[in-house]
Formats: structure tokens, sequence, C-alpha cells
């Protein structure tokens, strides 16, 4: 379960894929923190948004690819625990990873 998708859903109406979105950062913090910024536009609704994705307690954390650019195909999380974390890349960064907590920290809307 994914904590304040809420804040996802009610804009966008849906919770997405991110197909498409653009990684605009990733921090990996001790202990076992992982925050996600991801600039993800829903062309059909014109509707764009810089989502905040805070993981906690993150394990078994295999990343690669990282590149200049990072495009998701499809970001996967489990609704089990513990969380399991997929991103498949449309290039760039890809990879998994478990976590104990996932949340949406902040949802920036853009035009």
């Amino acid at each position: 379960m994914i904590e304040h998708a809420d804040k996802v859903e009610s804009y966008f109406g849906y919770w997405p894929l991110f197909c498409d979105g653009k990684i605009k950062s990733i921090a990996f913090v001790q202990p076992g923190t992982i925050t996600l910024v991801i600039f993800y536009i829903d062309a059909d609704k014109q509707k764009g948004a810089e989502v905040t994705l805070t993981f906690s307690g993150v394990t078994d954390l295999e990343l690669s690819e990282l590149s200049s650019e990072n495009v998701i195909d499809a970001l996967h999380i489990s609704e089990e625990l513990p969380i399991e974390v997929t991103l498949e890349a449309c290039y760039g960064l890809a990879g998994r990873f478990k976590c104990a907590g996932a949340k949406v920290s902040y949802v920036l809307k853009k035009p």
C-alpha cells in the first residue's frame, strides 16, 4: 500500500505506471531510504506533475544503467509486504528493490 497515493489518484484520476515519465532525481540516504522524483504527463488528460516518492527500509537494491536521461517504461509497486518495487526503463535507470514502506511525499502540479 502506498501512503498518500490519493494525492496522485485525485489529480490524474488513477494511479499511473509512469510510462514515459522522466526521472528528475533519485537519492539513496542511509539507513535505507530512497527518494525518487518523476515528471509524468498524461497526454490524454493534458495533465502533468512532478511526483516525489519515498521508500523506507530498502533492501535487496539492484539498480543499473543510470544515465543523464532516464525515462520509465513502467514503475511497479506491489501491495504486499515486503513491498517489491520494479523500475522498467525505456532507457537509462532500471532495477528493483524491496522496502518496508512507500509513500507519496509531494505532488507538484505542472500545466
